[in-house]
């Protein structure tokens, strides 16, 4: 993947870029600017589809909103170019790949991401669904200014990490993958976190899930931003 890939959200233009990790990994990611100045750095983990058209729009509408967005394709050690669709084989497939790459390999990667950023602190970090879980890691292990994390399915199982940063987390009350207990453990275990709950399924956040919904969608938005211009 290699070239450029033109803005979905106005006003910018993404490009695919290659970053080295410290253990001497290539991987592919997405990056966009924005066309004015810039407001802050903002790393965008991805769900377990891949950095897909979604991701990249996610990627082409903060930097609408002013921020340099970065999305390393962590499932580049199992499989490059990965992009699945929101369908029972893109799911399980996204699954398998999910499983051929840990945490800890999907954190050296971030980390690759982040230095392209700007180094210690010099980026916020916001993930979906699997990313979700990986940017809760991120906030309690690497050097972020902010982490946001949308559903992330496996902070439950990761409530003994303390993040060393401002958290804010987006749940759905409906979601079938993810029990609301998760979100009040989060709240009993890590009160300076913020979490929120919205009427809506898992995945909320994508407009092409059959889950989309978009009310929760630009409330989770205007939160985020609302986080990252506190941050920045």
């Amino acid at each position: 993947m290699t070239g450029t890939t033109s803005g979905t959200s106005g006003g910018t233009s993404g490009a695919w870029t290659h970053l080295t990790a410290s253990d001497g990994h290539r991987l592919t990611a997405y990056e966009a600017r924005p066309m004015g100045p810039e407001k802050g750095r903002l790393l965008i983990v991805q769900e377990i589809f891949g950095i897909n058209s979604h991701i990249r729009r996610v990627c082409d509408g903060y930097a609408a909103d002013g921020y340099h967005t970065l999305a390393p394709a962590l499932f580049d050690r199992a499989q490059r170019g990965v992009e699945l669709p929101y369908d029972e084989a893109g799911v399980q497939r996204g699954r398998d790949l999910m499983g051929a790459v840990s945490v800890d390999d999907a954190l050296i990667d971030v980390a690759a991401g982040l230095a392209h950023l700007g180094g210690a602190e010099g980026a916020a970090i916001a993930g979906y669904c699997w990313g979700g879980t990986i940017a809760w890691a991120a906030a309690s292990r690497l050097p972020v200014r902010a982490a946001v994390a949308y559903y992330g399915g496996g902070i439950g199982n990761r409530l003994d990490e303390v993040p060393r940063t401002p958290v804010l987390l987006h749940f759905g009350e409906t979601d079938h993958a993810i029990p609301l207990t998760v979100a009040e453990a989060v709240r009993q275990r890590h009160p300076p976190a913020i979490t929120h709950l919205y009427p809506a399924g898992h995945g909320f956040n994508c407009d092409e899930r059959a889950s989309y919904d978009a009310a929760s969608a630009a409330l989770a938005k205007r939160r985020t931003l609302g986080l990252l211009q506190a941050v920045f």
